[in-house]
């Protein structure tokens, strides 16, 4: 590829420095999109290379079919303001919001996100998430959860079932509990590998939660989903820019 970015798949509007919130820094910015101090500078630089600032208003995310979702029986991901954001009722079940990249990756992956949060959240859990090895069809979404709560209650690695979930034990809690100190704050960049079988995910750089799977080897997408129960999921805990690569 002439240029620094490869994008397999994808259309070349969000890759490489021509899409509106690539952005000059440290020359050692890797894959993640974040330089060595935990800021997002350059554009990612690995296999199937993407980074929005999610700039559209559209429900679901698609971005000219650069996201998926397929899943008949989760909800989907929004974007308006600069924010994507979930769109969840909140009512105990486990349909989580939630959008992978359409593109083709390998099986070691990295996807970073800056967190916007405001005040006023009134759900008893909020989350964010970033997703790793994605996939899905109209009744089953398969892959890694890395995710955050908004008031750093805990930050978990779980394995999606497949079908959608009723019950917590429907689901392989990789990495559980992980109380984020000094709690989680607007403009914190969050970010997730999965290496063989180890997935990791880091808050400004320091690793919050990891372990080891072998059951979902290779295949499947980075993305993003966002968690609540107890009261609707809003733009209050979101995202304002993404940034994902193979490895």
């Amino acid at each position: 590829m002439a240029q620094a970015v490869a994008c397999l798949g994808l259309a070349p509007i969000s890759c490489g420095l021509t899409h509106s919130n690539a952005r000059g820094g440290a020359a050692n910015a890797g894959s993640s999109g974040v330089d060595a101090d935990g800021h997002f500078s350059l554009a990612p630089t690995g296999p199937g290379a993407y980074m929005t600032d999610f700039d559209l208003t559209e429900s679901p995310l698609s971005e000219a079919g650069k996201w998926k979702h397929e899943g008949l029986d989760w909800s989907p991901v929004a974007t308006s303001g600069g924010l994507a954001y979930g769109t969840e009722r909140g009512h105990e079940n486990f349909d989580d919001s939630y959008a992978y990249l359409a593109g083709s990756f390998p099986a070691n992956q990295s996807a970073t996100a800056v967190i916007h949060l405001e005040s006023g959240i009134g759900a008893a859990y909020q989350e964010v998430e970033i997703l790793l090895r994605w996939t899905d069809s109209a009744h089953a979404a398969l892959g890694y959860e890395c995710n955050l709560a908004f008031n750093g209650q805990y930050a978990e690695i779980i394995k999606w079932p497949g079908p959608l979930g009723k019950k917590k034990s429907d689901f392989k809690f990789i990495s559980s509990g992980n109380a984020i100190a000094g709690g989680v704050h607007d403009g914190d960049v969050f970010q997730a590998d999965v290496v063989g079988n180890v997935i990791t995910s880091r808050l400004n750089g320091k690793v919050i939660a990891t372990g080891s799977d072998s059951s979902i080897p290779s295949g499947g997408a980075p993305g993003i989903g966002f968690y609540a129960e107890g009261a609707p999921a809003s733009s209050r805990f979101s995202f304002t820019r993404f940034s994902a690569s193979g490895l």
